[in-house]
């Protein structure tokens, strides 16, 4: 149990080190940053409580706003998507799978893991550019930065999925 959890508190802290000194410095043709603190909730086990799910959620997200200076939009994304894990991966996992299921490629396979993570993905960075534009007027700007950091973050998210997990 300990460390499972010390396990995973140091995969947060490797992604919101590589986030906060990498990933927040890089803005692919001038738009977006790619985000991939949403991986430490996505690949959260399938036993996680709610309550568990939300903690990591809203700690990840709170460590990362005070690094990116975003004052809770992270928080609140984070939080959106630690709710809705849990029952999305009840739903997308394969319906032999263990109880303690670990969502990776490996586990769930590539497709069923590439949509998870997509969908994901995906409700996280319309929060959070939602809430970081917060204004109807600058609309196609928003959606061209959501846009170019939602592919740059799926990217490095598959590619950071591959190398954790060679296996398949």
């Amino acid at each position: 149990m300990i460390t499972s959890i010390l396990r995973r508190m140091a995969w947060a802290l490797a992604l919101l080190a590589l986030q906060v000194l990498v990933l927040d410095q890089v803005h692919p043709w001038g738009w977006g940053a790619p985000l991939l603190c949403p991986l430490i909730v996505i690949t959260l086990p399938m036993g996680t409580s709610r309550s568990e799910a939300l903690l990591w959620g809203f700690g990840t997200g709170f460590v990362a706003d005070i690094f990116a200076g975003t004052a809770g939009i992270g928080s609140a994304a984070m939080t959106l998507i630690a709710l809705l894990q849990p029952p999305l991966l009840e739903f997308m996992a394969p319906r032999d799978s263990e109880e303690e299921l670990h969502p990776s490629f490996s586990v769930m396979g590539r497709w069923n893991y590439l949509r998870f993570m997509a969908l994901l993905f995906l409700v996280h960075h319309i929060v959070y550019f939602a809430l970081e534009g917060f204004s109807c007027f600058h609309i196609a700007d928003i959606a061209i930065s959501m846009g170019v950091s939602y592919i740059a973050s799926m990217l490095i998210a598959i590619v950071v999925e591959t190398v954790r997990n060679p296996k398949k």
